[in-house]
């Protein structure tokens, strides 16, 4: 393993530090050990293993990282991905062959991946010098801490020998403290934190010192006796003549240390990645992006996405310069790309841009949500996931886009991706439905035709509380405004029971039972709920059992419609075993009222 100290200075105490384990097919048998914390870029990230790379002479060496099937982006921080300790990330190998399949197209992009490369290579360069200052500068304080060691036991041979204390008790503190480090194995022994305050401290006290010989200097040029005062002057002797000479020599070492120290502790400031991480982030000039985005090349397509997919997640000013230079246009055209790579990195971009409302609008005009809607078709759950992701991002309060998304077959599209993927993609499936069912002309949409109805069964059968509790409010939404709407499709009913007896989730279960309430009151869905006995005693029983007013009075205008309509029921030991439980525990006065008057019905007149 080769491995590389990331932490010069202080880490923050709210960063997670950790060790990730850096895996590449190109180095067979070796694995790079990265320390860095969470809060990193992925481009910080990238930064210390060129600096592995350059000690092995392939510093040149072009890789992009992957996690969990996901290429990373160099904008992005490492927590972004769910990186934690020890995880394991691929290092892929990237081509260092120019793209010559299209010479005239390519020529430009080309030249400007070289320049690029050029510019790594120099940053990589600089920050490898500095390192090797700071080693120097270390070594050269401990040389100059050994001689002002030396110059501490001159000084008990001076006139002024007790000052020898001093300076001996400063070159010991010094030697504890100052930082040992080398550029490959970075800071050891107790030197891993606050270096940069430690050598601030021995650097503002090896000051205080040089002044103090100044001034003790002074005092034996003028020859003045430092503890009688009244006396005249003292003749000169060899003793004084040797402290002069001894002090001028110790004030120059003292302040040779000084600018040492200082310059050791402007160099802390610097961390690996200072320099190279802000030429990776940075993005190359848009017009070199355009130019192999429209090349026939799909490496350099695939490189022109990834490019625009940073610079859409850099920052606005970035957005609306790639949006200003036609860039929507181009991403629409990579967007439908048959290379999933290419798509892929097109998707993440366009989703990245529409975070900001006055880009949606244009996105909109130029028939961008057409593609977004094609993209669900896509066999790659990542492009389907970042096409969600860009349509919830233009349905949030605007009708006008939610038109667009149902429009012909929209929803055949929204339904393909909860009967094909995963729950993550469902549940934003769910959000985009509730979003479409606050529009007053839109809502009779999701329940036009019967098709759709098994895809709003299989939400509600789904183990994801979260994509539950979605669907059964956009459910609601409709029944609020047309019970009708949701009566005509009794097939709900079954899902709604199987809820309301295994959900935990207490607001999906008052929602289910608020529901099961529209078809218990619509005499023609009536009688589908009596059929289901066995599953409605235990959806009750889950309803009056618990301590919420709102299910356990739902829970009772339920009992008292299925007695009212089949009065057999009152002498159902099962159905009066609820209606008495819920008269015990009720916890809200019209539940008690309710079970007590379905008793009552009970009672011979």
């Amino acid at each position: 393993s080769s491995g590389i100290n990331a932490e010069y200075g202080e880490v923050e105490s709210n960063f997670y530090t950790m060790l990730l384990y850096i895996h590449s097919p190109t180095f067979i048998g070796r694995t790079f050990v990265i320390s860095c914390n969470s809060k990193d870029s992925i481009a910080r990230l990238k930064a210390n293993i060129l600096h592995i790379l350059y000690e092995m002479g392939r510093g040149s060496h072009q890789f992009r990282l992957k996690f969990k099937n996901q290429y990373l982006k160099d904008s992005s921080i490492i927590e972004d991905y769910g990186i934690i300790d020890s995880h394991v990330i691929n290092m892929i190998p990237l081509s260092n062959k120019s793209f010559t399949e299209h010479p005239l197209v390519s020529s430009a992009s080309s030249l400007q991946s070289r320049e690029n490369e050029d510019t790594l290579q120099r940053m990589l360069q600089r920050e490898v010098d500095t390192l090797k200052r700071r080693e120097k500068l270390c070594n050269d304080m401990q040389v100059w801490i050994w001689i002002l060691f030396v110059f501490g036991f001159i000084t008990f041979l001076t006139e002024y020998w007790y000052t020898g204390f001093f300076n001996c008790c400063f070159a010991a503190v010094a030697l504890y403290l100052a930082p040992k480090y080398t550029r490959l194995s970075g800071f050891y022994l107790r030197m891993n934190e606050r270096n940069d305050l430690r050598i601030l401290g021995i650097s503002l006290f090896a000051f205080l010192l040089f002044l103090t010989n100044l001034a003790l200097l002074t005092a034996l040029h003028e020859n003045v006796c430092p503890f009688i005062t009244s006396l005249p002057s003292l003749p000169c002797t060899e003793v004084t003549y040797l402290s002069i000479t001894f002090y001028m020599a110790e004030s120059v070492a003292y302040f040779v240390f000084f600018v040492v120290a200082t310059l050791l502790c402007w160099n802390f400031k610097f961390q690996i990645g200072n320099y190279i991480e802000p030429m990776l982030v940075e993005i190359r000039d848009i017009k070199y992006i355009f130019a192999a985005a429209k090349s026939k090349s799909v490496k350099e397509q695939r490189s022109a996405a990834l490019d625009l997919a940073n610079l859409a997640a850099s920052n606005a000013d970035n957005k609306f310069s790639l949006v200003a230079e036609g860039g929507l246009q181009v991403l629409i055209d990579l967007a439908l790309s048959e290379d999933e790579g290419v798509r892929g990195y097109a998707i993440e971009a366009i989703s990245e841009l529409l975070t900001v409302k006055s880009i949606q609008n244009e996105f909109v005009e130029i028939g961008g949500v057409n593609t977004l809607m094609f993209a669900l078709h896509s066999t790659d759950t990542h492009i389907v996931k970042e096409s969600l992701l860009a349509i919830c991002q233009l349905c949030q309060d605007n009708e006008d886009v939610m038109v667009h998304v149902l429009g012909e077959n929209g929803m055949d599209d929204l339904c393909h991706v909860i009967n094909s993927c995963r729950l993550d993609c469902v549940r934003l499936v769910a959000g985009i439905f509730l979003d479409v069912s606050f529009c007053d002309n839109l809502r009779g949409e999701l329940l036009k035709h019967r098709k759709y109805v098994p895809v709003f069964e299989r939400m509600i059968r789904c183990s994801d509380s979260v994509t539950q509790q979605l669907c059964l409010q956009t459910l609601e939404m409709i029944a609020i405004s047309n019970p009708d709407a949701i009566t005509a499709h009794p097939h709900f009913i079954s899902p709604l029971l199987a809820t309301i007896g295994k959900s935990a989730d207490l607001q999906v279960k008052t929602i289910s039972a608020k529901l099961l309430l529209y078809f218990v009151e619509d005499e023609q869905t009536l009688t589908e709920v009596l059929k289901c006995s066995a599953d409605i005693h235990t959806a009750l029983l889950k309803l009056v059992t618990t301590q919420d007013n709102i299910m356990q009075c739902v829970a009772a205008k339920i009992l008292l419609l299925l007695v009212q309509n089949d009065r057999e029921l009152l002498y159902d030991e099962g159905t009066m075993d609820l209606v008495q439980t819920l008269r015990i525990n009720a916890v809200d006065q019209e539940a008690w009222m309710l079970s007590d008057k379905i008793l009552i019905m009970k009672q011979p007149s």
